[in-house]
């Protein structure tokens, strides 16, 4: 059976039980801040466990996508192991529960895909009796295939009764294949639940019917819930008889194209066979991350996906590839997961393109990361040392992009480690951030500031499209201080919610409505309105009288805020066109930002856009603002938008029935923003900036309306004012500036030739005062004025002249203390003589600090006072050290 039959057979299977089958989320949970990425097919329906969902039913089935991390080094390594996998689950929102749970799943199993039932084996938690009398009695299980276990092992979340955390729990049963004694670890305990490859967990049925609070209280559920989880891969590599998840019909042709790549042929049983399986889950997992909107960063869900391409790419050029590889594999990937996954075919020119961009990105500097890791290595050899330093780890990561995992796994393949603490200290102290590819809030399900409101009110419905006035809207929740009042008072600042509104909360990168609210007895300025978890919530503040939950409100929105919104949103419709239209298809939306000051279109593309492509972009713009255009609106059908060719938001997950914005007849895209009526309406459009933001994405900043008329104005002024200033005219100011710098460089020229003149002197000075060790000569000096460019030529003339064996140089300018070190290199080498230690407790007497090479380094201070402190000490310390 096809991994994509099973995944249809086991949905069809529950919807005829009476189950909606729901989409896949994304990757990126929707509404969920306290998770990085979804990791469980229970994720999207958390609002429904706790019974504050509001969708129309009380049975679902799904087919996830999920993505964890907490087990990556055991990828390639084991038979199961994935980051990227499907899960099928079927759920219960206070419907059924234990029986029918467990008669279903026997019923699939035997009944559908004909599994052997002397093969399955069942564990179940040791306090359940419940779930084992279903099992021994409805069932018909003997006992000997029924194993009891303890709360470490059979309840969701492990171990919650003794260690929490708090929230909805509950004991679960898994369900277990007997792959056979050839599989076997070979241990006479050998039994269900053993980590070998014989008895392969294929299925968990969680029965969530607690509530645990403080001190470990396990308090009923007044609905009981069912959370189920399959891995697709899993329980196809059962039926395929595959001996790993590796082995199935969505992976084969995956290992495969990476034999053709690698010129290696794929054995499981060797460490690159490991490292082919672990290509393989990495690509698809970047492929799909990719696909869902997220791409290589430094930062969070970025850094993860860099981290995964990182790794496949180190294990590429362990094997023997030197060049980009990784990206030829998105197209096999694209072509075994299309009929669940068509967005992956449809992007996957793309996700390649991403791929090999940050893929050659990584080799760039890979050689040079890898030199400094190895010297690394000799100088702990050296010292007799096994552990690299945390500062260490973090400059390779920052410089080069090792992610730390990187770093570990080469120095323990060289027999060292690396302080992992002391790399996370540097971390924060440099970045101020904290990067982990696993990290959920400790509640579970912590309700947040919404969730008394969501026990109680509907989600708020959006009236505001076509009317920016509603006279009455009723106030359902007042949230003060992230906690649920009855009434506000004046000078309070609160959040609102209300049944319906005509305020458009900040969503899909569009910034929110502000305005009024007011009645008889109060009034509230309205600064900012936010779209949460399909509540719109308005963040006001009460400027007459109290509000309280249940009066009419008037409800008002700032039209002339809303209008500048409005035309930078169309305006960001037309931009996209231009683009597409400009340079080409591959252009898709990455991120946006629609204020009502500006506009901000984050997009593929692998290269800075040229100045004339940027000019043929905003006159390309500007011309379809003339052309007046009607932009019209409309409620669709997914399917019918994409037949029309309307663009989507890149990693968005759209509803059924989507609203199509369309502009003129040459711009499609679907969007639940706020837009003008005719293109001619925005008035003005105008490039700001053009930048890089991550790898393959480039951004364009611009402005319209009056913020671009006020900038146009701004900038003719300070024409004027140049050409004032540099008496030309306003035509003639670039090559008034070009004959000004070319008299400038003509004069650093001679600067230059003066200087050289004065540092001959000083150096023949230096040389006079020099102190000779050994047979070499050591001089330190101080030329106040010099920079740090000064400092290298006196070092130049003095070191590479060969008329000192060492010289320590020493300038203040501009209230600062530029200090350079330089050896001689064979006495840097072999001499003992290390510039880089000995500047770096030198600087220290100056309040500064440096950095450099054993042969050169240089620091800077700010206590002038200490500078002679400081050379007395150099002299002291080459005495005594050479």
């Amino acid at each position: 059976m096809k991994t994509d039959e099973v995944r249809d057979s086991y949905l069809e299977f529950f919807k005829s039980k009476g189950h909606t089958i729901y989409p896949s989320d994304s990757l990126v949970p929707e509404n969920d801040a306290s998770l990085l990425f979804t990791g469980a097919g229970m994720n999207q329906f958390k609002d429904m466990f706790m019974g504050k969902g509001r969708l129309p039913f009380t049975r679902a089935t799904t087919s996830q996508k999920c993505l964890r991390t907490g087990d990556i080094e055991k990828v390639g390594k084991t038979a199961s192991h994935h980051t990227f996998f499907e899960m099928l689950g079927n759920f219960s929102f206070g419907d059924y529960f234990k029986e029918e749970a467990i008669t279903w799943a026997w019923e699939y199993l035997v009944k559908v895909l004909n599994m052997p039932e002397e093969l399955l084996t069942v564990t179940v938690y040791e306090e359940d009796d419940e779930a084992f009398n279903i099992w021994r009695r409805k069932i018909g299980l003997p006992e000997n295939r029924i194993f009891k276990f303890g709360a470490d092992s059979n309840f969701w979340p492990a171990n919650a009764p003794m260690e929490g955390p708090n929230g909805v729990c509950g004991p679960c049963s898994e369900i277990y294949y007997d792959r056979g004694q050839v599989y076997s670890c070979g241990s006479p305990d050998c039994k269900t639940g053993c980590s070998c490859n014989r008895y392969v967990e294929i299925w968990n049925l969680v029965f969530t019917q607690f509530e645990r609070r403080d001190g470990g209280e396990l308090v009923p559920l007044p609905k009981k819930n069912i959370d189920t989880g399959m891995g697709l891969e899993r329980i196809a590599s059962v039926l395929q008889k595959a001996p790993t998840n590796f082995g199935i019909d969505i992976f084969v042709p995956i290992i495969k194209t990476e034999e053709e790549l690698l010129g290696v042929k794929y054995n499981p049983d060797t460490e690159n066979g490991s490292r082919m399986r672990r290509i393989a889950d990495h690509v698809k997992a970047v492929s799909f991350l990719i696909s869902d909107g997220i791409l290589p960063s430094n930062e969070s869900r970025g850094y993860v996906e860099r981290r995964l391409l990182r790794r496949a790419l180190r294990d590429g050029l362990k094997i023997g590839i030197k060049e980009a590889f990784l990206y030829k594999l998105v197209p096999v990937i694209a072509d075994v997961m299309q009929k669940q996954y068509p967005e992956i075919k449809e992007r996957r020119e793309n996700i390649a393109l991403i791929i090999k961009n940050e893929e050659e990105r990584f080799l760039g500097v890979v050689d040079q990361g890898m030199a400094i890791l190895d010297e690394s290595m000799k100088n702990l050899r050296s010292k007799g040392e096994k552990q690299l330093s945390g500062e260490d780890a973090f400059k390779l990561y920052d410089t080069f992009g090792f992610p730390l995992d990187i770093t570990e796994a080469i120095l323990a393949e060289n027999g060292f480690r690396v302080d992992v603490r002391g790399f996370e200290e540097a971390m924060d102290k440099q970045r101020h951030l904290a990067r982990s590819s696993s990290s959920i809030s400790k509640e579970i399900f912590d309700m947040g500031p919404l969730g008394e409101i969501k026990t109680t009110c509907p989600q708020t419905v959006f009236s505001g499209y076509e009317l920016a006035h509603h006279e009455v809207v009723k106030v359902l929740g007042i949230l003060k201080n992230e906690k649920s009042v009855k009434e506000a008072h004046l000078g309070d600042e609160v959040q609102i919610i209300v049944d319906h509104t005509p305020f458009y909360g900040e969503s899909g990168g569009q910034a929110g409505d502000t305005g009024t609210m007011k009645n008889k007895n109060a009034e509230l300025h309205i600064t900012d309105a936010k779209k949460i978890e399909g509540y719109i919530v308005h963040y006001a503040k009460v400027q007459k009288g109290a509000i309280t939950t249940g009066e009419d409100v008037e409800a008002t929105v700032d039209v002339q805020h809303r209008l500048d919104i409005a035309r930078n949103h169309t305006a960001t419709h037309l931009l996209q066109n231009a683009l597409r239209a400009i340079l080409g298809s591959h252009i898709e939306q990455a991120g946006s930002l629609v204020a009502p000051n500006r506009l901000r279109f984050d997009f593929t593309h692998y290269h800075a856009v040229m100045p004339e492509e940027l000019r043929r972009v905003e006159e390309y713009v500007n011309e379809k603002i003339m052309e007046n255009s009607i932009v019209k609106t409309e409620e669709t059908s997914l399917e019918n938008a994409k037949q029309e060719g309307a663009l989507a938001f890149f990693g968005e997950k759209y509803s059924e029935q989507v609203r199509l914005v369309k502009v003129g007849d040459y711009s499609k895209e679907l969007c639940g923003g706020t837009h003008l009526k005719k293109t001619g309406q925005i008035g003005l459009f105008r490039i700001v900036s053009e930048s890089s933001v991550a790898s393959g994405t480039r951004r364009i900043e611009a402005v319209t309306g009056r913020s671009a008329l006020r900038q146009a104005l701004d900038e003719r002024d300070t024409l004027k004012q140049l050409a004032l200033l540099l008496g030309a005219q306003e035509d003639k100011l670039p090559g008034r500036i070009a004959a000004l710098q070319d008299e400038i460089k003509s004069l650093k020229g001679e600067l230059n030739k003066a200087k050289k003149g004065t540092a001959a002197n000083f150096a023949d000075e230096f040389v006079k005062d020099a102190v000779e060790i050994k047979g070499e000569k050591f001089a330190a000096g101080r030329i106040d004025g010099a920079s740090m460019d000064d400092l290298r030529q006196y070092t130049d003339m003095l070191i590479k002249g060969r008329k000192l064996a060492g010289f320590l140089g020493v300038a203040v300018a501009e209230g600062k203390v530029n200090v350079i070190l330089c050896f001689r290199k064979d006495l840097a080498e072999k001499g003992g003589l290390n510039a880089k230690d000995i500047l770096g407790e030198l600087a220290k007497i100056i309040g500064g600090s440096g950095g450099g090479r054993p042969d050169t380094a240089m620091a800077g201070g700010k206590n002038i006072a200490k500078i002679d402190e400081m050379i007395d000490a150099f002299r002291k310390k080459i005495s005594e050290t050479f």
